[in-house]
């Protein structure tokens, strides 16, 4: 599959925006660069070709702009069947559309990824900055394991092996070969604890009727004890009340006394306790308060008649209120006028001084100021003239300095003979000499046939060691490549069946030997059962039971003497048997019992010794199908080798095999490099042939490089010096010209200059550059001092005058309020003010107090009005109680509380009396408690107490003998009870088998699992350890040859050999070293993927963020050799790397997204 345009039509930032890949071309590298600054929306390219595959995710995050129905990205997909322009909208069903906006099937688009789905996408055909430090994590986690890691590399599975690993763990948990711990070992000790629970409740009936006569005597003494417990505690809670409510009783006529005593009150308001305390307190306040004011009224009565206003100076308030802007200014006036009268002077003086410096004494001043327009523009020619006369040096000097370089330029070149013209010759030898000598030095051949030879060394050594550690075999390497070798299940299923093999073995003989013991143990227990006197057994009572029968047919039929006292002995005998095991019955079940149990284990004594040898006969069997096939394989192989020997054996060949793979690889890989390299040396002599250059005939590939480089850097070198002399006669004719513009522009400056001064006094004398400066200073200089002296004279004219009025309007005023008028101004003001302040402060005086009088007058008459109201509810209280105080009225207020107060304690103490002793009323409690004496209850209670406790402890007791004797007796089960632990033991059987079905369906699966991976990683290693030396070689900038193995136990390690001949593990790489091994690994396995299957694009997301230039030249090498095969993608927002990329990829094709999403 191939993408040749995607459509980011509404999705995420974009909007209508194309983006054209185009068709692949023939022998163009199908390499893509899409770059964006930062936000310009490379991930959600990304993003949105991964949606146009599998669907727009159903909480997408790319919904921000274009709401979810109306989201669509599409996209020309090359597939098998040609290119299909297909679009993808948001919907749940029938999301992909064909160009007609008709549904068609995912399958169409799974088709050409082949299966693949988003995740496995993302895993095995992309790459970015947080994936490839994982894949360099992931390496160290390997330990460097060559299998683990080459098939991360190439499926994009790093974690299928630990996944593995979980199963197998997973199974373990279950069971596991000699372990001592495991769940199925936790399922057999339960096993075995219900056996013995179950031999625990079998217990005879005589005895369970003995236990039961137990606990009902057990139950009937307790529950007589907890009778007489209840007894004593009743009495004694009876006379705790008694002695409880005693003291209640006698404070209840107390409290009867003490209310007889005030029953005389009469009932006053309920407001009345709160109103009280308010009354007494305003009375007192009222009365305190009425003197108060009307002291305040006499003293404000006083005050006011003592004012007196002067109303003349009052009515001056207004006018004096503008006068005090205009004392300021006349104190200003005051001491400014002679430094500004001084100052004026200084100015006058400096006028004429610039006057006579300008040689026009006698001429006004202000006739010598030249207008703004003249002025700006004899200052702007003096700050042309600077420049312009810089500028006319530099090119004199710069035209003088140009002059003689050519000249020195020009005499060598024609010294050397070199012809001037720089595009003279046929440049046709010269370019074909250098694409050889670039085709040569661009060739990797050299180091192919080192890493080559290297490898070639390094696989013959390694393939002696691994065929001498073979041991005893004696056959060529071919014979051993073509042996048929046993599948690696079929070794598992041998192990299985050794290991299940001796493992029952060593069971059953433990199990046999276990039912031998029972067996010697029943028949020593039935053999002493025998030889007890009085014990009769089943054989004997049924002997004398058929002897009764026998000799009763015998007297049936004869009806004589002689039979009758036969059957008479027979019928006593018995008697005497039936009477002998009814006396005891339970010896002779235990001796029954033990005869049934003898037979049931000679019955599984005979089942396991028949198993013992079944199990003998499948492990002789195993063993000889085992030594048959060895002797298929090879007859040089023992036949008793053993089941781990062989497999280490098998290992050994397998590595075997593979370094001699290696080794033919290494071998073809040498004559590859030497073949590329005569091609490469041919094109060079004929190319230098072609150019004229000589060279020995025998000359080796370094020199005919060499003669090359040397005709290719003489030809470049007269090539430059032509350049140079033209470049330096260009250069003078720009100096010339430059000269000329110099001169011209110093010639127009003097002109303008006398359009200038052309109708001022400047005109009759032209002045050079300096003094016309000079002129300029002075005459901004006169300006400016003219402007100072009209502005300080104005001043002076306006403080005198400021002066004048404000004398003039203070006689004025002090003649109306009789002052004298020629006093001196400023104490005629201050006068002034404070008449008119004191007239101020008279009358704001008068008007307080006549405010505060009126204020008095209106409170004196409040008070005297609440004083009445409140005499008037005092009154109502004094004549309630017949006295003549309030203080006596609070007295009587409290006896009132006090009653009621005592109304309710005795109504209290009434109910706590009547609910203690249960009587129907007061007066029956006091009967009932008439002739009770404390003492003598106390002294009964602390009896009762003394016997309670007594009985308490006995009642424990024999509750402890009544739980012990019902203990014994639910030790014993019954039928329910065996039936429960059988269900039990059953359910604990059942949970065994499901669980063993499930840990042989995990074993089952984790080695079929294995066999696969194993297979895969065989299958595909050889092809992608040779990729990825070559690509780490060129990642590495040749810091490292390559990648080289190593056996560990059962695996092989990944090896890097550095160009320095040291050596290290893959997991002891730096962590940069790890990111480029990884990416090697990965373009290896693209290159696998492609060699056996359609590629699909490859998609790499700035992965070189932390690259230097160098670094990014390789891994852009290394994406161009993926590009040859299929379609590679790379997306940045680093501008360098699509120079970079076009630079090491010439047909790389560079994309850019619009920062705008348009």
């Amino acid at each position: 599959m191939r993408l040749s345009r995607l459509d980011l039509t509404r999705y995420g930032k974009f909007t209508d925006l194309s983006i054209d890949f185009g068709p692949a071309e023939a022998g163009r590298l199908d390499l893509h660069v899409i770059y964006g600054p930062n936000e310009a929306g490379k991930s959600t390219t990304f993003a949105a070709y991964l949606d146009l595959l599998f669907g727009i995710d159903q909480r997408t995050r790319y919904a921000f702009l274009h709401p979810y129905q109306s989201m669509r990205v599409g996209g020309l997909l090359e597939l098998d069947g040609g290119a299909r322009q297909l679009v993808r909208i948001k919907r749940p069903l029938n999301s992909l559309l064909d160009g007609n906006e008709q549904p068609v099937p995912e399958a169409t688009v799974l088709g050409g990824l082949g299966g693949v789905d988003r995740e496995s996408y993302r895993t095995m055909f992309s790459l970015d900055d947080h994936s490839l430090e994982a894949g360099g994590e992931s390496i160290l986690a390997s330990k460097g394991d060559l299998g683990q890691l080459l098939f991360s590399a190439s499926a994009g599975l790093a974690h299928l092996s630990q996944s593995l690993a979980r199963i197998r763990a997973e199974a373990d948990g279950f069971y596991r070969y000699r372990a001592r711990s495991g769940e199925l070992t936790e399922l057999k000790t339960r096993l075995a604890a219900l056996r013995q629970e179950r031999e625990t409740v079998d217990t005879l009936a005589s005895e369970y009727g003995r236990l039961i006569e137990q606990r009902a005597a057990a139950e009937a003494l307790y529950e007589a004890s907890l009778r007489d417990r209840a007894a004593v505690q009743s009495r004694m809670d009876e006379v705790a009340r008694h002695i409880r409510i005693l003291p209640r009783l006698a404070e209840f006529r107390q409290r009867r006394g003490e209310i007889a005593t005030l029953d005389g009150l009469p009932q006053p308001p309920r407001h009345w306790n709160a109103d009280l305390p308010a009354l007494q307190k305003a009375e007192i306040e009222l009365g305190a308060r009425g003197e108060a004011v009307s002291a305040e009224i006499e003293a404000l009565s006083r005050e006011i008649g003592a004012i007196v206003v002067d109303e003349a100076a009052r009515t001056l308030t207004v006018r004096l209120e503008p006068l005090g802007d205009m004392r300021a200014r006349y104190v200003t006036a005051e001491k400014d006028l002679p430094d500004r009268r001084l100052r004026l002077s200084e100015l006058e003086r400096r006028i004429a001084a610039i006057v006579r410096s300008l040689h026009k004494e006698g001429e006004p001043p202000a006739s010598l100021v030249l207008d703004a327009r003249a002025l700006g523009t004899l200052r702007h020619l003096v700050e042309r003239r600077s420049g312009i006369d810089a500028a006319l040096a530099v090119a004199r000097s710069e035209h003088a300095r140009a002059e003689a370089a050519y000249a020195e330029a020009a005499s060598r070149a024609t010294d050397a003979g070199i012809d001037l013209d720089p595009g003279g010759g046929d440049g046709a030898p010269a370019a074909a000499l250098a694409g050889a000598l670039a085709a040569m030095r661009a060739s990797d051949h050299p180091a192919r046939r080192r890493l080559a030879e290297r490898a070639r060394a390094t696989h013959a050594d390694t393939l002696a060691e691994r065929i001498a550690a073979l041991g005893r075999w004696t056959g060529d390497l071919d014979t051993l490549m073509r042996m048929a070798v046993p599948r690696p299940s079929l070794i598992e299923t041998w192990a299985t069946r050794l290991d299940e093999a001796a493992r029952d073995g060593a069971t059953l003989d433990k199990e046999i030997q276990r039912l031998r013991s029972e067996e010697r143990r029943l028949r020593v227990e039935l053999d002493a059962a025998g030889r007890t006197s009085g014990v009769v057994t089943d054989q004997e009572a049924a002997v004398a039971r058929a002897a009764r029968e026998e000799a009763w047919a015998v007297h049936r039929g004869a009806l004589d003497k002689a039979t009758a006292d036969a059957f008479e002995a027979a019928l006593r005998q018995d008697d005497l048997v039936t009477n002998a095991r009814l006396g005891r019955a339970g010896e002779v079940e235990r001796l029954n019992q033990a005869a049934r149990s003898l037979l049931l284990i000679e019955a599984a004594l005979a089942e396991k010794l028949e198993a013992k040898a079944h199990a003998e006969t499948e492990l002789h069997a195993a063993r000889e199908e085992m030594a048959a096939a060895m002797k298929e394989m090879s007859p040089g192989l023992p036949n008793d080798i053993g089941l781990q020997d062989l497999k280490d054996w098998l290992q050994r060949r397998a590595q075997v095999i593979e370094v001699a793979r290696l080794s033919r690889q290494a071998e073809r890989d040498v004559r590859e490099a030497e073949e590329d390299g005569k091609a490469l040396a041919g094109q060079l002599v004929f190319a230098l042939a072609l150019a004229g250059v000589r060279h020995a005939p025998d000359a080796s590939i370094d020199m005919l490089m060499a003669a090359a480089q040397s005709a290719l850097d003489g030809r470049a070198e007269h090539s430059a010096v032509a350049k140079r002399i033209v470049e330096l006669k260009s250069d003078l004719d720009l100096r010339a010209r430059a000269l000329a513009e110099a001169r011209a522009a110093e010639a127009d400056w003097h002109a303008d200059l006398a359009v200038a001064c052309a109708g001022t006094w400047l005109a009759g004398a032209m002045p050079d550059v300096a003094g016309l400066r000079e002129i300029l200073e002075r005459l901004g200089e006169l300006e400016a001092i003219l402007r100072d002296r009209e502005g300080l004279a104005d001043r002076i004219a306006k403080m005198e005058q400021d002066q004048t009025c404000f004398a003039g309007e203070l006689r004025a005023l002090a003649v109306r309020v009789g002052l004298k008028p020629d006093a001196a101004p400023i104490d005629l003001y201050r006068d002034l003010v404070s008449r008119v302040e004191q007239a101020k402060s008279d009358a704001e005086l008068l008007a307080d107090r006549r405010t505060r009088l009126d204020d008095a007058a209106r409170r004196k008459a409040g008070i005297e009005a609440a004083a009445t109201t409140n005499a008037r509810l005092g009154g109502e209280m004094t004549a309630l109680f017949g006295v003549e105080t309030l203080g006596e009225v609070a007295e009587a207020l409290a006896a009132v509380d006090r009653r009621a107060e005592l109304r309710l304690q005795a109504e209290r103490l009434e109910r706590e009396v009547l609910e203690v002793t249960g009587a129907p009323s007061i007066e029956a409690a006091q009967a009932l408690l008439q002739d009770a004496d404390r003492s003598a209850l106390e002294r009964e209670f602390i009896e009762l107490k003394a016997r309670f406790d007594d009985l308490d402890q006995s009642s424990r007791e024999l509750f402890i003998a009544y739980r012990k004797a019902a203990e014994r007796v639910e030790m014993v089960g019954g039928d329910d009870a065996v039936a429960r632990i059988e269900q039990q033991r059953r359910l604990v059987l059942l949970e065994i088998e499901e669980k063993a079905r499930a840990y042989f369906r995990l074993r089952a699966g984790a080695a079929a699992a294995e066999t696969a991976l194993r297979t895969y990683r065989e299958r595909h290693r050889s092809a992608m350890m040779a990729r990825a030396s070559a690509a780490f070689a060129t990642i590495s900038r040749g810091a490292y040859d390559g990648l080289a193995t190593q056996p560990d136990r059962d695996s092989e390690i990944l090896i890097a050999k550095a160009a320095d001949g040291t050596s290290k593990v893959a997991s002891d790489l730096s962590r940069g070293t790890r990111f480029q091994l990884y990416l090697a690994l990965r373009v290896a396995g693209y290159l696998e993927y492609a060699a056996s299957r359609r590629p699909v694009p490859f998609v790499a997301d700035d992965i070189m963020e932390t690259f230097d230039d160098f670094r990014a030249e390789e891994a852009f090498r290394l994406f161009g050799e993926m590009a040859s095969v299929g379609q590679v993608i790379y997306l940045t927002h680093h501008q360098h790397l699509c120079a970079i990329a076009q630079r090491v990829c010439p047909g790389a094709r560079i994309h850019e997204l619009p920062a705008s999403g348009r």
